[in-house]
């Protein structure tokens, strides 16, 4: 008597039917919306971000600045004013919005002093950037693992598709891949690209050392750059930031403001000359001290600095009011925009500083120069530990007399010497 095998009675095997492949790549089209928003869109440039919660001061590209509290958004800047404005016609403003295209068009620089925190904000950076310059073995070890993605981004990218391709053909029945398998390799890209970041040789080995950052001229771009001096902290494909150690001051200054409150107005400022042509002719001012230049528009004071080291406004002191904390920075080349009815006659008590953190845009602003020179002659250089980039110095190592004579020091020199001023070139 003849028994059929149990597996021979069992009907041919069905796959998910119409409706549950229909869940399944709905499932699959929202999962893959949030990651791609979450990626796109939350996603926020890590040089910015090193500002975020912080005092700053932002430059525009035609010398205006604006400062307060930074918020930094994934298409956006917000700066809080520590005192609610309130213009000559009554209205009251509290913050200062710049989008996308503004940061795009407009955003020349953001400077941070370390006198202008408070305690908390103080401290906080202090770790930033100690953590930035003496990274630990787990931050370095994702920094190399970005920068080799980014080196074989394309090659990554390549795969990809080829993953996806292949699995289209080995499953042609497949509705949900037939119907998402673009949009996998978009979200597999992006999330690369996000991973990835940026990567250039030329600058990875100068990070955590002394350089020189060249930013474009506010009023002649063409021409001129302001350069401002520490050391390399980071940079991504829109941004680069520069830091300092030690914030010292180097004079202290008092600028008088005329009495009056309104004059006339100041014709606006022409556009960016054609390459290698002059920078525009500026008004006579009304007065020039410690090189602060001083006009009138209508009811405001436009304040220039023509020194080449920033200068940072700490406070307004008026007979008869209380004294206005400032705590903002005037770039070179910069303009400072006062009420004049509310400064006339007033006292700006400033300091002049040769040191302080920036972070540029790329578009406008490159390293130049370098204040020490790092060395890549052969492959053994870079496995030796003193050379690599981002690895601390666990064992002391005597400073070249090179090195000393030209006053350059690490950060972590400049950390133990905190009498000296920062980077010398």
């Amino acid at each position: 008597m003849l028994v059929a095998h149990p597996l021979a009675q069992a009907g041919p095997t069905t796959g998910p039917d119409a409706s549950t492949i229909f869940y399944l790549t709905l499932l699959f089209i929202f999962v893959t919306a949030i990651m791609t928003a979450v990626v796109t869109k939350w996603a926020r440039d890590k040089c910015l971000k090193f500002l975020h919660g912080y005092h700053v001061t932002i430059e525009r590209t035609r010398g205006q600045t604006i400062w307060g509290r930074l918020k930094v958004f994934p298409n956006g800047l917000e700066i809080v004013y520590d005192h609610p404005f309130i213009d000559h016609r009554g209205r009251k403003k509290t913050s200062a919005l710049m989008y996308q295209q503004d940061l795009e068009t407009q955003f020349l620089c953001a400077l941070r002093y370390h006198d202008e925190q408070d305690e908390a904000a103080q401290a906080k950076r202090s770790k930033q950037v100690q953590q930035n310059f003496n990274p630990g073995p787990v931050r370095r070890f994702l920094r190399g693992v970005r920068n080799f993605i980014n080196t074989l981004r394309d090659a990554f990218n390549a795969a990809i598709g080829a993953v996806v391709g292949q699995y289209q053909r080995m499953n042609p029945s497949s509705a949900l891949m037939a119907s998402q398998g673009q949009q996998v390799t978009q979200i597999g890209q992006t999330l690369l690209n996000r991973l990835a970041n940026a990567f250039e040789p030329l600058l990875e080995q100068y990070i955590g050392q002394p350089v020189i950052l060249d930013v474009a001229d506010p009023i002649n771009p063409n021409n001129q750059t302001t350069e401002y001096v520490g050391y390399l902290a980071d940079y991504t494909q829109q941004y680069i930031a520069v830091f300092n150690v030690n914030h010292l001051t180097e004079e202290w200054i008092e600028l008088q403001l005329p009495d009056i409150e309104k004059g006339p107005a100041l014709p606006p400022l022409p556009g960016p000359p054609p390459m290698g042509a002059p920078a525009p002719v500026l008004p006579e001012p009304l007065t020039c001290q410690h090189e602060l230049a001083i006009r009138v528009d209508l009811h405001r004071f436009k304040i220039m600095n023509l020194r080449h080291e920033p200068v940072v406004v700490r406070r307004l002191e008026r007979e008869g009011f209380e004294p206005l904390v400032l705590g903002m920075t005037i770039p070179p080349r910069g303009t400072l925009d006062l009420p004049a009815r509310d400064a006339r006659n007033g006292k700006l008590i400033c300091e002049i500083v040769r040191a302080c953190d920036v972070v540029a845009p790329r578009r406008l602003a490159s390293v130049r120069h370098a204040g020490e020179q790092v060395d890549r002659r052969s492959f053994s250089d870079e496995l030796s530990i003193n050379q690599l980039p981002l690895v601390p110095k666990f064992i002391h190592s005597i400073q070249s007399s090179t090195s000393k004579v030209a006053g350059i020091f690490t950060p972590r020199d400049e950390a133990k010497e905190s009498n000296r001023e920062g980077p010398v070139t």
